[in-house]
């Protein structure tokens, strides 16, 4: 009898630790990818990073990059897509996002939100294809829109004449993301208050102070959120640029030479490993300090 009870005692011992350790099974898997896929790769580009054909050269690398021309060249393009994506795109998503929330706008609501969401699931491949058409100097469509009203005499060599090249990046960037933007600010217009309009209404407010008093700054947290994306989509745009102008081809005065695509042609193209691996750091350092920048301007607002 004693020993069945020992023995008893000794399963529930047994199953007590099991239930111990049930919990890190399940959560294991993310630790195990993030592991393989995040925490070595990090370790290994910085390995690479600080070293040259298996010998440690600590900083030499990053100074070679800092040095380089091109790297600063994709820097600022990347840099001035952002502000075309900060003050051209998403105040169109925001005018957008006011008319699909207006009470005339209830019943068509449901598709234009389809509609305006289709470009984002839209293949970048497909997206690019369609804007070579769309952007070509002889025979494009806009080129032919333009000489057709009058506009112009003669055609915009949009892909390029670097002074083009970012704008042509801008507009297909607005078909691409305003409608995902649109929905986002559609979003945080619906989480303000009805209470707060009715009052100012009440108070004698116009369209206008309502707009700026009430609506702009309930919309800041969601302003805050769709701006971090724009500053590092712009830093980690590729797919656009890659299929715009063709495989191995940075523009004009390499005006479409985007920090990631500039990367990816030092490792693939250029065959350096490790100029490529401290691009990569470097791009992650300069969009730490930008997104430390905006938070920081974001919350200095609000505490005013």
């Amino acid at each position: 009898m004693q020993e069945v009870v020992a023995a008893g005692r000794g399963r529930s011992k047994r199953y007590y630790k099991f239930r111990k350790v049930i919990p890190y099974l399940f959560v294991s898997p993310f630790f195990i990818l993030y592991a393989i896929f995040g925490l070595y790769p990090l370790v290994m580009g910085m390995v690479h990073a600080t070293h040259f054909r298996d010998e440690f050269v600590g900083f030499d690398n990053f100074r070679n990059v800092l040095n380089d021309s091109r790297f600063w060249t994709s820097i600022q393009n990347a840099f001035m897509y952002t502000l075309g994506s900060v003050f051209i795109i998403l105040p169109i998503a925001l005018l957008a996002a006011l008319m699909l929330y207006s009470d005339k706008a209830d019943k068509v609501r449901g598709p234009l939100s389809t509609i305006f969401f289709t470009p984002i699931v839209t293949s970048v491949i497909v997206a690019g294809i369609v804007f070579r058409f769309i952007l070509g100097t002889h025979g494009g469509v806009l080129n032919t829109a333009l000489m057709g009203i009058g506009i112009i005499d003669s055609p915009i060599r949009f892909l390029a004449d670097p002074r083009w090249a970012i704008p042509s990046l801008v507009i297909m960037g607005s078909w691409r993301f305003f409608g995902l933007n649109a929905l986002y600010f559609l979003a945080g217009l619906q989480g303000i208050p009805k209470e707060l309009k009715e009052a100012a209404h009440i108070d004698g407010a116009g369209p206008l102070q309502e707009f700026v008093s009430i609506t702009l700054p309930l919309l800041k947290p969601i302003m805050t959120f769709i701006v971090f994306f724009a500053i590092t989509g712009s830093f980690g745009l590729f797919g656009e640029v890659f299929t715009l102008i063709g495989p191995g081809n940075t523009g004009a005065r390499n005006s479409m030479l985007f920090p990631v695509l500039h990367l990816y042609m030092t490792m693939f193209r250029d065959a350096r490993m490790n100029d490529a691996a401290v691009i990569g750091y470097l791009v992650a350092i300069v969009l730490l300090i930008l997104t430390t920048i905006q938070r920081f301007m974001m919350r200095d607002k609000d505490r005013g």
